[in-house]
């Protein structure tokens, strides 16, 4: 009895020693762990390694990263602007031209369109703060023209322009006139006595693109809707 006794005491000492032994390696070896964690991140932010936060991608961050040091080289830098837009929703228009330096002085100095952004393949100018934009197509591009009746002229299409104030328009037809331009339309009076009664004249520019500008003698009627009678 006293030997079955002894033994059960031992069985019990050696089995509480065990959880006792398993316990401490186990606490060892979480200790160990967050050393080497604590370790790992101190030698990343001494090295000034970038973090990204818990859930972010990382493709984003990375151009986060880019677009703010993107922003931060163009601070001191000054840019100049020449015109205002339109109000509302200024119109985008591209036409092709054969020649830039040519387009430059057509737009730029005899219609006085302000410049804007610019390359070695296309300039965009203010057409009272519309945007146009002139693309070199090469040198050999001239428009091709297509004609359309309208009140007994043979209209070219396509064709862009303005419609203008009235005095607007004859300050820039007497422009047009000391610059030399060549009318493909005279300014004259169209659709006279009518709702749409309106000046017109009709241009190319050097690289043959047609332009209309025009004067609508009560411009509450520009888009009045009415059937025109033949001429």
């Amino acid at each position: 009895f006293i030997t079955m006794t002894l033994l059960r005491l031992s069985i019990a000492a050696l089995s509480t020693f065990s959880s006792f032994a398993r316990g401490s390696t186990h606490r060892a070896l979480v200790a160990s762990r967050h050393t080497s964690r604590a370790a790992f991140l101190s030698s990343h932010r001494n090295h000034g390694s970038p973090r990204v936060l818990r859930g972010a991608d990382p493709r984003t961050s990375s151009v986060r990263k880019m677009s703010s040091s993107s922003s931060s080289s163009e601070e001191g830098k000054k840019y100049v602007t020449l015109a205002d837009p339109a109000p509302g929703s200024p119109f985008h228009l591209a036409l092709p031209v054969h020649d830039l330096d040519i387009a430059k002085d057509f737009y730029g100095n005899i219609l006085g369109c302000a410049e804007g952004r610019s390359s070695e393949k296309w300039q965009d100018y203010s057409l009272n703060g519309h945007q146009i934009v002139c693309h070199w197509a090469g040198n050999d591009y001239r428009c091709q023209d297509y004609y359309n009746p309208v009140d007994g002229d043979d209209v070219p299409v396509p064709h862009f322009g303005l419609a203008l104030k009235e005095e607007e328009f004859h300050a820039l037809a007497d422009r047009l006139r000391k610059a030399g331009v060549k009318f493909i339309i005279e300014p004259h009076l169209r659709f006279e006595g009518q709702p749409g009664e309106q000046w017109t004249c009709f241009f190319k520019d050097p690289s043959g693109n047609n332009l209309e500008f025009k004067a609508m003698t009560t411009i509450e009627n520009l888009f009045v809707k009415y059937n025109v009678p033949p001429v």
